[in-house]
Formats: C-alpha cells, structure tokens, sequence
C-alpha cells in the first residue's frame, strides 16, 4: 500500500516540475567533444599550413556550442518560467477551492491542536453553532460536549485510512456511543478524527456526521419492538371455593380487567388456556409499566371476591431479549416459571442487557396450590429415574435442620422403595442410596437416633468427601429444602452429576446453574417435608414408610410451621393424617424439640433486645459480649418465632454474629413477605421464612442495611397500594 501511494505521490509531482538535468547533461557532454575536438586540431595539426583553418574551426566549433547552449538553456528557462506560473496558478485555484470547500460542503469538520484549541472550521459547522468567523481560536468543550481527549485518543493517523472506509464511515453504535454527541442545533452528530502534522506538531481533523435521524429510526424500532407475557390468575380455582365465589364470573371479571389493560397500552392478548394468557405489547410500553410498578397488579387485586379474605392475583413472565420471537417467547414462559416458584402474584422480567431477572410484585401471599395431580406426576418423573440409576445420592442445605433432614429420609424411603420394586428378582443388585450431611449437626444426631431401630439408616448417611467418590454416570442426585446452590450441602456436586433433581418450598431466589430433570417447587406449601410426604402419599410406595421415617417428616412439618400454628393448609393437615396412619404421633415428635435450661435462658436475653419499627416489625440481636455458639443460629430462627407473639408485631428479624459474619432469621405472620425484605441482603426463603447471611459484617451495620431494606418494601408496597 505504501509503495502505491508514493507512486501516485511521484506521478502528482512531475506535472509541476521541469527537468534540467537533461540540457545540462547534453550542454557539458557537447562542450566537452568540441573541446576534443579542438585539442585534437592543435596535437596532431602543426603544419602552418593548416594553422589558420584551425583556428577557424576552433572559432566555428566555440560559436556553435554557445549558440546551441544558448537555445536550449532559453528554452529551457522559458518552459521552467511556464511551470512556474502554472504551479502558482494552481495553488491559486487549491486555496479558493478550498475556500470554496470549507464554506459550500455541508459535512460539519473542524481542525483542533493537541490542546483542544479549535484552529479553523467549515461553513456547515459555523452555521450550526452560530459563529461568523472560521478561524476562532476557542476552546473545543465550547462548541461539542464530547470529550476532547477521548477523541483525540481515537484519531486515525492519515496515512492509514483507506479509501475504502469512506463509504459507511464514521459508524455511530448507539445514541448513548462516547463518539456522539448534540451540537447547538440539538441534533446528534457522529465523531470521527484524524491525525495529521505541519511542523512537527498534531492537529486533528474532526469530522461531525449528521447520525440524528438513523438513530431514531433505530431508538423507535427499539421502542416499538414486541415483547412477549405469560400471564397466569393464581389459584382462582382454589380461590372461588374457598370464598365460595362462582368461578365463571370471577374468571370473566379478571379477563376484562387484562383486556382493558392490555388495550391501554396498546398490545394484544388472547387466552391460550383456562386461567392463562399470552399478550404481546411494546418495550416502550414495558418500560412505561416498570416505572408505575405493574400497576395492573393491584387493579386485579382490588376486584371484590366473595369476602375478599385473599385477593384475586396474577403472576407474569415477560421477555424483551432473544433474536427472535421464538426464542423471545420461551424466554418469557421460564420467566413466568419463576414468578410462578417465588410465590406468585408477582412479574418476572427478562430483560435484553440485564442479567438476572427484574421482580414486582410479591407483596401479598395467596392462597395454597391444590397440587395432587402436580404431586403424582413429580413422583412418576422420579421413580422413571430412579428405576434407571446406579445410585441415588441426597441432599439438603448446609447447617440442616429437621425439615432438611426430614425431606432427605422420606426421599431416600421413596427411592429404596422404587429399587426394592425394579430389582426384587436380584436384590443383591440394589443400587446404593446415601443421604449427605453433617453427622456432627445436632438436628441430624437428634433425628439419627430416632432413625436407630431402621438398619437401613447403619450406613445411608454420609460426608460430603465422600460423596464425589461415588459418582458414575448413571448417578441421580436429589436436591430438597433449598435451591439456592450457594448453601447446598455439597454445592461442587452439582457439576458432576448431570440428572438432578430439585424438590423445595422456598422461593426461587436465583436461576439454577443447572437443567434439572424435576424442578418442583412449590412456595405455597409450608415445608420441603410436606411435599416430600404428598409425593411419597400420591405413589403407590404410600404403605412403605416407615413409623420413624414418618415422624422425622413430622418434625420437619412442626417446625416449619411452627406446630401448626404458621403457614399450615388444608393440605398440610392431609399430610399431618397421612404421618399419622403411618405411626407418627406429635406427642413423640415434641421430644426432638426440648431445649437445655441454658438455651432457654438465652432466648429470654435474645428476646430482651427486641426493638419495635415502623411499629410491626420486631427486630433483635444478640450481645456481642458472650461467648459465640454454634446453637445461636437455631437460636436466633426460634427467638424469631416467639417476637411474633407481641401484639402488634406482623414480622420480625433476629440477627445474631457467627464467625465475621452475621445472620439474619426473619419470620411473618402473613401479611409481610419477609423473603422480599431479605432478598435485598442477598437472602431468600419462604413469605413467613426466610434467612440471609452478611458476609463480614457485625450486628450494628447489618441492623442498618436491613432497616434500609425494609424500607424499600414497604415503599413498594405504598406504590402497589396507592390509588
């Protein structure tokens, strides 16, 4: 490319040059024959005879070369004297037309110095900002907001630009792109430079393209661009039986309500099944009902039901991202998936840029899920599996306690049981069931020694180190009690075990890094042991558990709901009478929950502490001067509990210091979606439980961050209430 450019720079050259090389070379060359010539005549010559004739041709040969020198050096001189004034008639003609091209050219440029200082500008560019004169010596933040030194830092130095480049150049990426800026005429220009030298010294050619209109072709394609809603009414089924509301007017009532809705903002939708709906609007209208909160949400909510003891809610999966409108829509319906696995009654938004999903809604719990049919299926997707594994591996959440622990006992029962059945001609063959867990946890050794009459329960329960020795590729791995993978009891597990399983009560806080086979979450239930009891009930293993395993399972519902006093459906209560006929008796599970005097005494200091804000939430912690105790976690989650017997008190918080960090229980009565408010300290859980966990920090800050978040919730709940 170079030696291309020095050719065409070679040839430019000698139109406007003259070559006296030549005539000289010819001058010298003839005057140096006839000098020959003449040495020759006067050497080899001596005859006086001849002495006069040479002289003569001596004198003839001088006349002829100053005669022919003459000529050519006048022509010569002529012809350089033409060059000349044809070169000064040229640069005459380069500076008008460039005068002529900086004023009439309607691409705006200026010529900056390495300070910024702008030296000169075109016509177009003084008729944008106003200016009469080009040369004018200002400073380039004056006339452009961009940046100088960015711009600077992006010239292109001109012996590389190419002339190719000319035919899309500059390309603005964005309206927010660092190279566009807004000139005095309000419209957008695209910044490009280049770098050239006079002197020794940087001057930059700075070029402003009028990108205005092409960007908002492109900012109104975005604005217009569909997104895709799943919208689904949460349990009205179970919602009109349980107020005794007729179905049918109800479900019409709420469809007019969206209809009306989603002719307001200008989209459509139509009913794809009953109770669920597929809607399609623009991102313009999205981001317009971001910023009111979905306040469709609380028009549905508003709607008069029978005694109107729960309110009708919707949830909603929505997807701006994807290439195209299949994958747009698929990603909407897992963003309902989600909303549907936190709770309901709120949005689930996919948003292109955005990782992670954005959330509104959530703040009012709704009533239970009839789940038989759901129950029998997940139990026929896991005994499919199961009958096809070489082994069953089992897991809850770190630091278990007994819903965790009951959860894994009633699945381990489920799984023997389905390869008990698939291998009863070969028994010698039954794969391997393990349950991993700390067997130094003070739950787990409660619920051992309940388990100890079972020989199975000699050798099912493992470490986790252990566990990464039995994996092979026909290995299942349940997951239950928790999907959050960051408090997995062995969390490395899950990326070497590719059929997995999930099976929980608690919100889904955060996309799970895996494809599970079964992902059965079920956040109106009150306790991973519940579902766990409903799947075993609805399998046709129902005889097959287990006097002790049933009330390890108990525990683990008493728990959760605090004896039945939290949280507990009508649901529950079938599983509380399945336990039953299998032998549990609440009478022997009250046992696993006997404290010692000293924990007893230390509740009653927890609970001292207890300060009352915004005046229904109870919030507390422990005195950071006594000795730190690896009870102060179950401790801190009981004392929760009992802060909700205060008059007046809707939700409570007790915070408590282990290790550098401190945690968070947080327990409601209904009103308060306590998942929410921690969800803001990178917690989770349930509506009525949840927990979180502050990462080096102390009782004093974490106090303050969680007050900050409950804040925010109930500004959120203001917002969906607000007429």
């Amino acid at each position: 490319m170079s030696k291309q450019k020095d050719t065409v720079r070679s040839i430019r050259a000698a139109r406007f040059s003259v070559n006296l090389i030549t005539p000289m070379a010819f001058c010298f060359f003839e005057a140096l024959v006839l000098l020959a010539l003449v040495a020759f005549l006067n050497i080899f010559i001596n005859d006086s005879k001849y002495g006069q004739t040479v002289e003569i041709a001596s004198l003839i040969a001088t006349a002829f070369y100053l005669c022919s020198a003459g000529t050519l050096c006048l022509f010569s001189f002529l012809k350089f004297k033409k060059t000349q004034k044809a070169k000064y008639e040229a640069m005459q003609l380069e500076t008008e037309i460039y005068d002529m091209f900086r004023y009439i050219i309607d691409l705006p440029y200026a010529i900056t110095n390495s300070e910024g200082n702008v030296k000169i500008m075109n016509g177009a560019l003084q008729d944008i900002l106003g200016y009469k004169n080009a040369v004018s010596g200002i400073d380039f933040s004056e006339i452009c907001s961009a940046p100088i030194k960015d711009i600077i830092h992006s010239a292109r130095n001109r012996e590389d630009f190419q002339e190719e480049e000319l035919a899309d150049f500059p390309r603005p990426a964005s309206s927010t792109d660092a190279n566009v800026a807004r000139l005095s005429d309000a419209r957008r220009y695209a910044i490009s430079s280049y770098l050239f030298k006079i002197n020794g010294e940087n001057y930059y050619f700075i070029v402003f393209k009028d990108v205005n209109d092409y960007l908002e072709i492109i900012e109104n394609e975005q604005r217009e661009s569909a997104v895709v809603a799943y919208i689904v009414l949460d349990n009205l089924q179970e919602l009109t039986q349980y107020v005794g509301a007729d179905y049918r007017l109800v479900s019409t009532e709420v469809e007019t309500a969206l209809k009306n809705w989603i002719s307001e903002i200008n989209g459509f939708i139509r009913e794809y099944e009953n109770d669920k709906y597929i809607a399609v609007f623009s991102k313009q209208e999205l981001d317009n009902q971001m910023q009111n909160d979905f306040e469709i949400q609380r028009r549905i909510m508003e709607l008069q039901i029978g005694d109107n003891s729960f309110p009708v809610t919707i949830s909603m999966g929505i997807a701006s991202d994807g290439e195209n409108y299949r994958e747009r829509e698929a990603s909407a319906f897992n963003a309902l998936h989600i909303a549907v696995q936190r709770g309901g009654n709120q949005v689930a938004i996919k948003q292109e840029g955005v990782d992670g999903y954005i959330y509104f809604g959530g703040t009012h719990k709704i009533i239970e899920n009839n789940t038989a049919v759901v129950s029998r299926v997940s139990g026929d997707i896991l005994e499919k599996k199961i009958r096809s594994a070489s082994n069953v591996l089992i897991m809850g959440h770190t630091n278990p306690d007994f819903d965790s622990i009951g959860a894994c006992v009633g699945l381990a029962r489920f799984a023997i049981s389905v390869l008990e059945d698939e291998y009863r001609k070969n028994s010698a063959n039954i794969p391997q069931v393990n349950i991993i867990i700390d067997k130094n946890n003070e739950n787990f050794v409660t619920c051992r020694s309940q388990l100890k009459p079972i020989s199975a329960y000699d050798s099912i329960f493992i470490e986790k180190d252990v566990a990464f020795d039995l994996i092979n590729s026909g290995t299942v791995l349940l997951i239950t009690d928790v999907n959050n993978p960051h408090i997995y009891a062995a969390p490395d597990l899950v990326q070497t075990v590719s059929d997995i399983a999930v099976i929980d009560h608690h919100r889904l806080a955060v996309v799970l890094p895996f494809d599970p086979f079964l992902q059965y979450i079920e956040a109106t239930k009150s306790s991973a042991s519940e579902i766990v009891s409903e799947i075993i009930m609805r399998s046709r293993f129902a005889k097959a558990l287990l006097k002790e395993e049933a009330e390890v399972l108990l525990s683990g519902i008493m728990l959760d709901t605090n004896n039945f006093t939290r949280n507990a459906g009508a649901q529950t209560f079938e599983m509380i009478h399945y336990l039953y006929s299998q032998g549990a008796h609440t009478g022997v599970v009250r046992e696993f929950f006997n404290e010692k005097l000293e924990d007893i005494l230390l509740e009653g200091e927890f609970a001292s502490r207890a300060k009352i804000y915004r005046d229904c939430i109870a919030i507390t912690n422990l005195s950071l001067e006594r000795q730190a105790s690896s009870k102060d976690r179950i401790i801190a989650a009981k004392v929760a509990d009992n802060l909700l017997k205060i008059k007046g008190v809707e939700a409570s918080f007790a915070l408590v210091k282990i290790d550098n960090d401190v945690v968070v229980s947080g327990r409601s009565k209904g009103k308060i979606n306590v998942q929410l408010i921690l969800e803001r300290l990178q917690g989770g859980g349930h509506f009525d439980i949840a927990g979180a966990q502050l990462k080096n920090s102390d009782p004093s800050i974490a106090g303050e961050i969680l007050r900050d978040a409950i804040d925010d919730y109930f500004e959120l709940d203001y917002n969906n209430h607000k007429n």
